[in-house]
């Protein structure tokens, strides 16, 4: 897959959300029609030993991995992209010097200051080593997190940073932020005005908008502010659905 064209055609591009480890169900969630995997390394139970296995689960089912990272940290992405996955989206990026700092950790020169090393992501691309450097900065996909009241008030500077691939809001981060901590509400009032900028900003920089969904009607309401990058489900919720529907149809 050419993820970058992919995602970049219009049509939205919707991925599972992992917070549990285990290489299995990994494998078996990049196996569903879903269009790849997220494995959430800042709240969920991941942790770098349990990830590798199951970026090579997913990269093994065709699927492009994506990792949210705990941290702007430039460790924790190089790591992440040299683990094999496709898209790192670094959490509460609140200012264009964030947004610059994780790009320099995502992309190699001239455009950032990725360190090489560790085979395993030239592995998963199916490249020689010396192809994967030349086209890494194009493959490889970095999103800046939007979630909070700083951050959206300086949506247009973090966007315009070059090389940046896309902005990804937390609405849940976003909804605490805008209503000062009086509730957790993704498709607020505030909140949908908010994705509107946000997008609006995107747009304008040419980047992709992507958010954080979590069930069908959200991620419809979100493609019409013109989100195409989603997390769709989380896996939690894949296995409560699961059996709910189980359940349902053992009663009838």
């Amino acid at each position: 897959m050419d993820l970058r064209a992919r995602l970049h055609d219009g049509t939205p591009f919707c991925f599972s959300w992992m917070g549990m480890p285990g290489s299995q169900l990994a494998g078996q969630l990049a196996r569903t029609a879903l269009d790849g995997v997220c494995l959430d390394m800042q709240h969920g139970l991941i942790g770098m030993d349990q990830a590798n296995p199951m970026v090579s689960a997913i990269v093994a089912a065709s699927k492009p991995c994506v990792i949210r990272v705990l941290w702007n940290d430039p460790g924790l992405i190089g790591q992440a992209f040299d683990m094999g996955a496709s898209v790192v989206i670094a959490p509460m990026i609140n200012s264009r010097a964030q947004a610059e700092a994780l790009v320099k950790s995502a992309k190699y020169p001239p455009m950032g200051q990725r360190s090489w090393g560790g085979y395993a992501m030239v592995q998963a691309s199916g490249l020689s080593a010396a192809d994967y450097l030349k086209k890494a900065n194009n493959n490889t996909l970095v999103f800046a997190m939007i979630e909070t009241q700083e951050a959206l008030d300086l949506v247009d500077e973090i966007a315009s940073v070059p090389g940046l691939d896309g902005l990804f809001v937390g609405p849940s981060d976003l909804s605490i932020a805008l209503s000062k901590g009086a509730e957790l509400n993704r498709t607020s009032v505030a909140n949908i005005a908010a994705m509107k900028i946000i997008h609006a900003a995107a747009e304008k920089h040419k980047l992709v908008s992507g958010a954080f969904a979590g069930s069908p009607e959200i991620a419809k309401e979100y493609v019409k502010l013109g989100y195409t990058f989603l997390a769709a489900v989380t896996d939690n919720d894949v296995l409560r659905l699961g059996v709910s529907g189980w359940n349902s149809g053992f009663q009838k």
